[in-house]
């Protein structure tokens, strides 16, 4: 007869101890996934174009407006001559790229809103009214950190040109102007969607170029050289140079502007005159590993700290092996970089606000039908990227070139402006330029504004994007 050998207890709890951690496990599992759901991902899966639930809210709720800070309607729902709702967008192409659109899916503002655009924060009682009798509640509306007029400053400038605009305030990463061309009108974005979409006719048109283009930075890049010369020689910007209008460097010619000769200059006049020959002989002098770590202290191959959708980093290509040619061109913001609007904008707002770096915001604040702010956007440090004295010296410099250098006959008002110009060539020919102008105004209240302009083509950056600038501060400074 065979005897039943019983399981020991031992046994049986170690295999409930280790049933109870694999559950505990699991449970854990499921709770940081729900977490990370509805912190990170659930409103991807509302927006979803085959989630057929997305649909009920817009059964429930009106979709809320989008507003300018100052008021003005961005978009809104209205009605066709049927009945149906429809979403109007009353300045038709000058907010294209920030307000986006709705119709083919969702782009900008409401894509990135929509699932707050169809809430609505009206007296309980009222949605349940509302309900019961089929009429729908209105949503809540959003209010960006636009102004109006200088947005329209910034798009009537740019005029015909492709490109981009994008200004700031320092002190809280608000955005108050961007405009990005060649545009659309959101209007009619399903009619023409093909049109659109065509890649041999107009494929770049739905890019927002002051958030994702990617552009040779040219002469502005000369901050970022100035800075890397300035940490290498603590602080001390002692330097000379005797210019004769270019430059041979490992066989390689670069030249100044028209072949201008300088003559005999110092770090500022050089920045001032944006002297090329003087930059390059500064960027084949730097120590390679400190040029690389100031442009990566200033977010060049890194990931900007903004919620702005950006789909590339800005690129600074040079390392140990790098020929001094290179090295030399790359000085001057040709070479192996690239930079979008919206980072250059990024580093001069720096420069105003002291080093520090304040993350660039357009959603200011969602507000209820009835007048209650539901949520609003915080400010936000991404800390500082330079010292108090670096600012100083480049704050100087880029005076400068306003009062005396490539800026000095543009009419800037009464206006207290900074800045440094920029013509980057981008054909293999060297006669096709972009025109940039990067820098920032403030009055006598101590108001500022950032900005970065770029006209694809134009030319001298003097002659172009900084008159452009002048418009645009001058239009949010005068209101």
């Amino acid at each position: 007869m065979n005897k039943i050998t019983k399981p020991k207890k031992n046994h049986i709890r170690k295999e409930i101890y280790v049933t109870a951690v694999i559950f505990a496990f699991i449970f854990l599992c499921m709770i940081f996934f729900l977490y990370h759901f509805l912190r990170y991902d659930s409103k991807d899966f509302i927006y979803n174009s085959f989630n057929a639930r997305f649909s009920v809210f817009a059964d429930d709720v009106v979709r809320g407006s989008i507003y300018t800070a100052d008021g003005k309607v961005m978009a809104q729902t209205s009605k066709d001559d049927e009945g149906n709702e429809i979403r109007v967008y009353p300045d038709e192409r000058l907010f294209s790229h920030e307000v986006g659109y709705v119709g083919k899916g969702m782009a900008g503002l409401e894509a990135s809103y929509s699932f707050d655009l169809l809430k609505s924060h009206i007296t309980l009682d009222d949605q349940i009214n509302n309900s019961l009798t089929g009429i729908k509640s209105p949503g809540d509306d959003l209010y960006t950190t636009l102004d109006y007029d200088a947005q329209k400053s910034a798009f009537d400038g740019l005029g015909l040109y492709d490109g981009a605009v994008i200004a700031l305030e320092p002190e809280t990463g608000k955005i108050v102007a961007m405009v990005s061309k060649p545009d659309y009108d959101p209007n009619t974005i399903a009619k023409y969607w093909d049109d659109i979409n065509d890649s041999s006719k107009n494929s770049s048109v739905l890019m927002n170029r002051a958030t994702n283009g990617s552009y040779p930075p040219g002469s502005t890049f000369k901050i970022v050289t100035t800075l890397a010369y300035l940490r290498e020689h603590n602080g001390d910007d002692t330097y000379s140079y005797n210019c004769n209008g270019q430059i041979d460097v490992d066989g390689y010619t670069i030249h100044c502007s028209s072949n201008e000769k300088h003559g005999k200059e110092n770090l500022l006049q050089a920045f001032s005159n944006s002297c090329n020959s003087a930059y390059a002989d500064i960027g084949i002098h730097l120590d390679r590993e400190a040029f690389i770590n100031t442009a990566e202290d200033l977010y060049f191959n890194k990931t900007l700290p903004t919620m702005l959708s950006t789909s590339k980093k800005s690129a600074f290509n040079i390392d140990s092996d790098t020929k001094e040619s290179i090295v030399g061109q790359t000085a001057i913001g040709q070479g192996a970089t690239s930079v979008s609007p919206l980072h250059m904008a990024m580093l001069v707002s720096a420069i105003a606000n002291d080093g520090e770096l304040m993350e660039p915001y357009l959603a200011d604040k969602l507000v209820s039908a009835e007048g209650d702010i539901v949520s609003q956007t915080e400010p936000v440090s991404a800390g500082f990227i330079m010292s108090a004295e670096e600012v100083d010296t480049l704050n100087k410099y880029m005076e400068a070139v306003v009062m005396d250098g490539t800026s000095a006959k543009v009419d800037f008002g009464d206006l207290n402006v900074y800045g440094k110009t920029g013509t980057a060539e981008y054909s293999e020919n060297k006669k096709l330029t972009h025109s940039w102008f990067v820098g920032y105004a403030s009055n006598d209240d101590g108001k500022q504004l950032a900005i970065a302009v770029i006209m694809e083509g134009a030319g001298y950056g003097s002659k172009f994007a900084a008159p452009l600038a002048a418009k645009v501060f001058n239009a949010y400074f005068e209101e």
